[in-house]
């Protein structure tokens, strides 16, 4: 396979790729949180019992996986982007969103590497966990050390009609995340959609259905399978 330094991918492309791709894994880390175990207290009202239940559920959830949707909107560009599929996860940093639409792309982590793939490219971009972001804040759920109260000052949003919506604010002013927000039923404490928007106002939007929880996935699906011509670019260490 081809391979191309870091310094090749400066002429935007790439970056504009590997962004892409820091934003669904961004999504993974934080709906990690919210792929919902049955709950202790149904009733809780506030954000800070919300917050504690989501906690207690990731903590004990594994493995996983749900049918998504999502939507995303470059403020910059005033383009939207439209993508769906199925996304497994499994703790610590395993994971795989695999597309329906754009059909054949891909983002995995095997624990060690993040892969993006868009078939029109022809090209896997490959970067070190450690280097996607900033800060480890999104990156931390997914090694299995994440902690809402910790990471994240949370705010009760109005309600819909059969849920509870919060608002989560970093505490750490260099994370790159504006806010997120989380939309989670009030019987069962399901996420249903998670919404993230960074400093520059672009905003990706997640919605997930037939969520699995304690499924036994099968390791080879973490494993990096290249089609065939397709390069791997390298950015970053």
């Amino acid at each position: 396979m081809a391979k191309m330094t870091l310094k090749a991918l400066r002429g935007g492309q790439g970056r504009v790729r590997l962004r892409r791709a820091c934003a669904v894994f961004l999504g993974v880390a934080c709906c990690a949180a919210a792929l919902a175990l049955p709950v202790r207290d149904a009733g809780a009202q506030n954000a800070r019992d919300i917050v504690r239940e989501v906690q207690r559920r990731y903590d004990d959830t594994r493995e996983y996986s749900a049918d998504f949707r999502q939507i995303t909107e470059y403020r910059t560009l005033n383009r939207r982007v439209d993508g769906e599929g199925r996304v497994f996860l499994s703790k610590p940093a395993k994971m795989l969103w695999r597309y329906q639409e754009p059909a054949g792309q891909f983002v995995l982590s095997d624990g060690k590497h993040l892969y993006f793939y868009q078939p029109a490219e022809r090209q896997v971009i490959k970067t070190a966990l450690g280097s996607v972001f900033r800060s480890d804040l999104p990156l931390s759920f997914l090694l299995g050390i994440g902690d809402l109260a910790r990471d994240f000052r949370a705010e009760l949003m109005d309600p819909t009609d059969d849920g509870h919506r919060l608002k989560l604010l970093p505490r750490k002013a260099n994370s790159g995340i504006r806010e997120i927000q989380l939309t989670v039923y009030r019987d069962s404490y399901d996420f249903r959609q998670v919404l993230i928007e960074d400093g520059g106002g672009n905003r990706w939007t997640f919605r997930f259905e037939n969520i699995q929880h304690g499924v036994n996935i099968d390791p080879a699906l973490f494993q990096l399978d290249v089609p065939q011509g397709v390069d791997i670019v390298e950015f970053g260490s």
